[in-house]
C-alpha cells in the first residue's frame, strides 16, 4: 500500500509529505534546526499557493512545534526528528517514555 496523499511520512531520518506530484518535502535528520525551518517554511508557501489548506496547515503545526522546541533547546544545533519533537511534548504519551531496568 503506497502513501496516503497528503500525510507525512517517517523513516530512514527522513519526513515527507507526498502529494498528486510526489515527495515535495524532504528534511535530513543532520540539517540544523534554522534549515528545517526555512524547508518547512518554503513548502509552507508551496501549498498555500497551490490552495492544499490541510498539508499548509499540517506545516504550520510542525513549524510552531520546532519553534517551541529550539525555544526549549536552545543549546541544540541538529534538527531533531518528528518523533523527537512530538515526545518533547508529549513525554508521558506511551510512545514516549523510558523505563530504567
Amino acid at each position: 500500500m503506497g502513501p496516503r496523499v497528503g500525510w507525512p511520512e517517517q523513516g530512514s531520518g527522513r519526513v515527507t509529505f507526498t502529494g498528486p506530484i510526489g515527495p515535495r518535502l524532504g528534511l535530513c535528520a543532520m540539517a540544523s534546526i534554522g534549515d528545517q525551518l526555512q524547508n518547512y517554511r518554503s513548502a509552507l508557501s508551496e501549498a498555500q499557493a497551490k490552495g492544499e489548506q490541510a498539508i499548509a496547515s499540517k506545516i504550520e503545526e510542525q513549524i510552531r512545534e520546532l519553534e517551541a522546541f529550539q525555544q526549549r533547546h536552545p543549546e541544540e544545533a541538529e534538527a531533531p526528528s518528528p518523533f523527537e519533537v512530538f515526545c518533547d511534548l508529549n513525554p508521558s504519551d506511551i510512545n514516549c517514555r523510558v523505563y530504567d531496568d
